[in-house]
């Protein structure tokens, strides 16, 4: 302390004036940060560890394709949380994707009338069911914009807005879509299998290997990428490769019998093309 500072008045007056201006303007600084301040990723509203849990899990076993699996622990979380709004959009999601529509409706009724609080980007996927509820053909990708604006290094939000871009055959925009999802994500394995399968449909095949191909290169010991590239070698006309590829995925894991009933089909066209010869 000055010592004469502290017997001036004046000089005591300017610096309390001076501390208190330095004091409001920090606070109006760390109020505007912690304003700016965004979730990275789109959260999972949950009071349950025990269902946090179990949905990573389910999450885990989805990236693999044992959809069985993911079922049954979507289904388990949503025991211990009933208002797990994630569990059930994953759920509706599946359902969305292979056409079940009656199941689709069941999960998204379910998830909309959920009156727990959600986060924002919760909000926004509670906002995309409500619509395709209505058409589950109605074109949300706009609020799949909104989703990836929101989170921009989230990849899942990018996967999102893939997923709807795909629904309404959008291919070009969903392969586009994904490629960014893989450039900022950990675990970019289940998106070149997605990214495999938009180029299908859009019919460039010579893109699809690839995308196959890394999903083999960083997934060796899993069913599926073996799986995937089979369904790539029968929409070439390359049987005895399908074959091959589909035996190799039940090889791995024999409860795959999607995989040896597809080899079965690849195999009968194979020996028939060779009858013709």
């Amino acid at each position: 302390m000055n010592y004469i500072n502290h017997l001036n008045p004046e000089i005591m007056k300017k610096q309390t004036i001076t501390g208190v201006l330095i004091t409001v303007f920090f606070l109006i600084v760390l109020t505007f940060c912690k304003q700016e301040v965004k979730e990275e990723n789109i959260p999972v509203t949950t009071k349950s560890e025990v269902a946090k849990e179990l949905y990573d899990k389910a999450i885990d076993a989805s990236k693999k394709v044992e959809l069985a699996k993911a079922r049954e622990l979507f289904n388990k979380a949503i025991e211990e949380d009933p208002d797990l709004f994630m569990a059930f959009y994953q759920l509706a999601s599946f359902d969305l994707y292979f056409d079940n529509i009656d199941r689709f409706k069941e999960y998204a009724e379910k998830a909309v009338n959920i009156e727990a609080g959600l986060s924002e980007g919760e909000e926004l996927l509670k906002e995309t069911l409500k619509k395709l509820l209505e058409n589950e053909n109605t074109d949300v990708t706009a609020i799949g914009e909104e989703l990836v604006e929101l989170y921009p290094n989230d990849a899942e939000a990018y996967s999102w807005l893939s997923f709807y871009q795909y629904l309404i055959e959008d291919y070009e925009s969903s392969a586009q879509t994904t490629k960014k999802a893989i450039e900022i994500t950990d675990d970019p394995a289940p998106l070149y299998n997605s990214l495999g399968y938009t180029y299908m449909a859009l019919e460039r095949f010579d893109s699809a290997e690839v995308a196959f191909d890394k999903y083999l290169e960083l997934e060796p010991d899993l069913p599926n990428p073996y799986d995937s590239k089979g369904d790539y070698y029968m929409k070439v006309e390359e049987y005895g490769s399908a074959y091959e590829s589909f035996m190799k995925a039940y090889d791995l894991d024999t409860n795959w019998t999607v995989s040896s009933d597809k080899a079965l089909k690849a195999k009968a066209l194979f020996d028939s093309l060779q009858v013709e010869k």
